[in-house]
Formats: structure tokens, C-alpha cells, sequence
């Protein structure tokens, strides 16, 4: 079994397609639909890996990414995202993210690849 990661997204749908994937691939997938939970299962199992979407209710992805690295200063986070990219980077410079992916045509391989990436580093 490949090392956890953690998936945080409020769209449920988006959330398991990727949980399913990353499954298949054998990693150990934690899924949160919400930041409360997310922290939760965050102290608890200590992903190196989070794919964490943007736009969340609350609290948005640049918002809660700090809040991560306080608890675990070396996770990864790759950032999904179905706002344009750009606008997001802006939001996301300096808070040390690991990579961006838009959701809309979103590579699974591509993505698994990164996360692959960001487990050795």
C-alpha cells in the first residue's frame, strides 16, 4: 500500500472520482467534503500528500493551506481547482504549494504523476 493522501473537496461527486482513482493506483485515500473533518483526519494519519480543492465553504483553499502546514510543516499540497488558474496562483503565491490543476480537463495521469512527485520530495 502506497503512502495516504487526503482528498478535500465540498463537491462530493468530484471528491469520490478521485478517491476512487487514487485507489485503484493503491494509494491509502482519505476523503473530507469539509475542512472540520479534514483536520480531523489530517492529525490523525498524517498525509504527505493533500489535494485540496479552492473554493470551499467557509474557509477557501489559500485560507486552510496554512492551517495544514502548522500541524505538518513538510505536507504537499496540490491545489484543484475549477476556478481559472491564474486567479488562483494570485491567491496561492508565497503560501508554498506544491502544484495547481484545473479541474476542467483535468489529466488523472498527470495528476497522479504529481502526487507520485510530491511523495519524494
Amino acid at each position: 500500500m502506497k503512502e495516504p493522501i487526503l482528498i478535500v473537496d465540498d463537491e462530493v461527486e468530484f471528491a469520490k472520482t478521485l478517491s476512487s482513482y487514487f485507489r485503484g493506483q493503491g494509494y491509502q485515500v482519505y476523503m473530507s467534503t469539509n475542512l472540520e473533518d479534514a483536520i480531523n483526519i489530517f492529525k490523525r494519519e498524517k498525509p504527505k500528500v493533500v489535494l485540496l480543492d479552492f473554493n470551499m465553504p467557509i474557509v477557501n483553499g489559500d485560507q486552510f493551506l496554512p492551517i495544514l502546514q502548522n500541524i505538518l510543516p513538510t505536507v504537499r499540497i496540490i491545489v484543484v481547482t475549477g476556478c481559472v488558474a491564474e486567479e488562483v496562483e494570485e491567491r496561492f503565491r508565497g503560501l508554498g504549494y506544491f502544484a495547481l490543476f484545473e479541474k476542467g480537463g483535468l489529466s488523472l495521469e498527470k495528476l497522479k504523476a504529481k502526487v507520485q512527485e510530491a511523495l519524494l520530495y
